[in-house]
């Protein structure tokens, strides 16, 4: 897995970049300050100081030489490299991450520049929950309290969105100001796996080596992107682990169908049907979230549908989809200590505990990226709220 994240992490930067105008390039320099959103127990107990880091970016402007930056009003694309001390030296450590991001314009003006920032790629962490999981003497503790019990391996993926400013002051430079959301985690791929979910300040400069040859992006003709119907199928795979005393990895794997529509020239919207395996409800496990006894298919099998929303970039495609479990037979095996008691009949939607069972709402974040007319590579990160349940690897057929 981790050669094959690094792997598309390289086609997305590469890709990305290489139809750019070279000329028009920018480094920018930035400090970090922030905090890490305690959005769980674990996560609450390593919360110490505030979180402090630096990054440095190669930030392109788009041309035109493609319809999609004229169809997204010529955004700026770039790879940035992060360094984040996470406040608690002990038991969090550092962050490094590298990732390449896309920046959509809001607003443009001679006096400043305000846009939408997104962007994905991976990170390494210092401190894991396996070099933290010891005491003095060398033993290991009972339990995750005392340790770092939200990040389960050193490699990770990492997420950037926000809002960047950016102030021109002279000749070249800019002063930049960003504010980002930042999450760090391994898709449950390794336990445990709350991860962590940063809010970050960034102030720094920006500049254009090349300032004197500097030249705006101008719109000029493209054909626009026809409003019609198409039909995807992607099949997926991937592993996970479901609780870190367990030590297993088990099999995941997905099949998806969706109807899409462009409503405009850099977006459409989808239905779909997903169907979901998860070999980790084979009634084996001593994490007592999910009550179950026996090792069933049927408690294996999750039926969804999904409205779903992309922005078309060329080759790739990134989105999210919100979806709605229509066949779920874990909902009535959980809260764990409810279903011991006595069998449950829950309906369609109905309310929960995201920290005691899954609920009848997931999510996924997808990736795409066309290998030719039929036939594209996908990767998805599926979630129910706050919690990643797993890494979908898949390929997919356009008809």
């Amino acid at each position: 897995m981790k050669k094959n994240l690094f792997f598309i992490i390289l086609i997305l930067s590469v890709n990305t970049l290489c139809a750019q105008t070279y000329q028009n390039y920018s480094w920018k320099l930035e400090g970090i300050y922030g905090k890490i959103l305690p959005h769980d127990q674990h996560v609450k107990e390593l919360v110490s100081n505030p979180v402090t880091g630096a990054e440095l970016s190669l930030e392109f402007q788009t041309m035109g030489e493609k319809s999609w930056h004229q169809f997204t009003g010529f955004p700026s694309v770039g790879v940035g490299a992060v360094w984040l001390n996470l406040g608690n030296p002990q038991k969090l450590g550092n962050a490094f991450a590298l990732y390449p991001y896309i920046n959509f314009p809001l607003i443009r003006t001679n006096l400043f520049n305000l846009s939408l920032k997104a962007g994905a790629g991976a990170s390494y962490l210092t401190k894991t929950y396996y070099n933290t999981n010891k005491d003095s003497q060398g033993n290991t503790l009972p339990s995750l309290t005392g340790t770092n019990g939200a990040i389960g391996s050193a490699l990770n993926v990492y997420f950037a969105g926000g809002g960047s400013l950016e102030i021109p002051i002279a000749k070249g430079f800019s002063l930049m100001a960003e504010y980002t959301w930042n999450h760090m985690s391994n898709g449950s791929a390794v336990a445990p796996n709350s991860g962590l979910n940063l809010l970050n300040g960034f102030v720094g400069v920006k500049y254009f080596p090349n300032y004197e040859n500097y030249q705006s992006p101008t719109a000029h003709y493209v054909q626009k992107i026809p409003r019609k119907f198409s039909y995807e199928v992607i099949v997926s795979g991937g592993f996970r682990q479901l609780y870190y005393k367990d030590d297993k990895t088990f099999p995941i794997a997905s099949v998806s169908f969706g109807v899409y529509r462009p409503l405009s020239n850099f977006y459409r919207m989808g239905l779909g049907v997903d169907a979901f395996y998860d070999g980790a409800y084979n009634g084996r496990t001593s994490f007592e979230r999910t009550y179950i006894t026996t090792d069933e298919f049927k408690n294996k099998i999750r039926v969804g549908v999904s409205w779903q929303h992309e922005i078309l970039l060329g080759r790739f495609i990134a989105g999210f989809d919100f979806g709605l479990y229509l066949y779920d037979p874990l909902k009535n095996l959980s809260p764990y200590n409810d279903a011991k008691v006595g069998t449950l009949h829950k309906p369609l939607i109905y309310k929960y505990d995201i920290d005691k069972e899954d609920g009848w709402f997931y999510s996924r974040a997808a990736l795409k990226y066309a290998l030719n007319e039929h036939y594209f590579l996908s990767l998805g990160l599926k979630t129910h709220l706050q919690k990643a349940e797993f890494i979908e690897w898949g390929l997919g057929y356009v008809f």
